[in-house]
């Protein structure tokens, strides 16, 4: 699927949950054949998750990563099989404790992206034009 940069199965469903500025990503996961539900907040997102079966979440990690990190075990918790992707502004030296050791423990089918990796995953995917310049 998304995370291992298998072959995604068309009309997937990803649940995006945070503030997606200008919904380029949203944009971009239409683009990709994936039918997209966006949920502003975490508690809206679980409840969807409890009642709509998704294959992937992309959760947008901003403010608390405490929030971030129970809406993360909540998903998984519900569903064992979604993929999940905390999606953060950057990764260095300046990386929450929080977020460092998701990343040195990482859950099993979760990753942590930057927006510019996130986006590099999901250029992979579109359509390619033909050969030749045609469309």
């Amino acid at each position: 699927m998304l995370l291992q940069g298998g072959a995604v199965a068309p009309n997937g469903k990803l649940l995006l949950v945070g503030q997606d500025h200008d919904q380029v990503l949203e944009r971009r996961f239409h683009a990709a054949n994936w039918h997209v539900v966006t949920m502003a907040d975490c508690q809206s997102a679980v409840d969807q998750t409890r009642h709509e079966p998704f294959d992937v979440a992309v959760v947008v990690a901003r403010g608390s990563l405490i929030s971030t990190a129970e809406v993360v075990f909540n998903l998984r918790d519900i569903n064992q099989s979604i993929e999940i992707v905390i999606l953060v502004e950057r990764l260095g030296v300046h990386t929450s404790r929080l977020l460092r050791q998701l990343i040195e423990h990482p859950l099993e089918r979760t990753r942590i992206l930057t927006r510019r990796q996130l986006q590099k995953q999901i250029h992979r995917l579109l359509p390619q034009a033909p050969p030749g310049g045609d469309i």
